[in-house]
């Protein structure tokens, strides 16, 4: 238990991570939120039961380099944690996929390539969060926050703590309406 609450207060620290004047870079800063966000959900059994959690990084070489150095030799919930460089065609394998880059559109088709699929789904802005992806990284009065759109997790079956959700801003999902 004094890990779990000592990982939250660390969530909670990045959280409130100043973007000016700081001495960590974007890229660690964003590579540090994308392992809090993989230690606070819990995918279905049927998603790789055994074996590595796999954080996958598109289009943004810089922060798939800070989050290889981040995760080296770390294990969550009893896995360890790889991560890879995934192409469009492999995003299935991932447990997180964090989509880098400016291409927002881009992001957004790649969700219908893994609709339905137990994937934590990332990328910059909070519209992403709003347009069908899982959590958008944006930044608000200098400081890197997060949105989550639970309802996609949900559709996908990845389960959030409810400690993360707490420390988001919760959007509602402009893609699905539901009936």
């Amino acid at each position: 238990m004094p890990r779990l609450v000592a990982t939250a207060l660390a969530v909670v620290a990045i959280g409130e991570a100043p973007l000016r004047g700081q001495t960590v870079t974007q890229p660690a800063l964003k590579a540090a939120f994308l392992y809090n966000f993989a230690k606070f959900a819990e995918w279905p059994t049927e998603a790789a039961p055994t074996g590595p959690l796999i954080l996958c990084v598109i289009d943004d070489s810089a922060v798939d380099d800070a989050l290889s150095q981040l995760v080296r030799g770390s294990v969550v919930n009893g896995r360890p944690v790889a991560v890879q460089s995934a192409g469009h065609d492999h995003l299935r394998v991932c447990h997180l996929a964090y989509f880098g880059g400016t291409d927002a559109d881009g992001a957004i088709a790649m969700l219908d390539e893994i609709k339905g699929a137990p994937v934590l789904t990332v990328s910059d802005g909070e519209q992403f969060a709003r347009r069908g992806g899982v959590i958008g990284l944006f930044v608000e009065d200098g400081k890197m926050r997060f949105a989550v759109n639970a309802a996609a997790a949900q559709r996908g079956g990845v389960r959030l703590s409810s400690r993360l959700l707490t420390l988001a801003k919760l959007v509602k999902d402009l893609r699905h309406v539901e009936p």
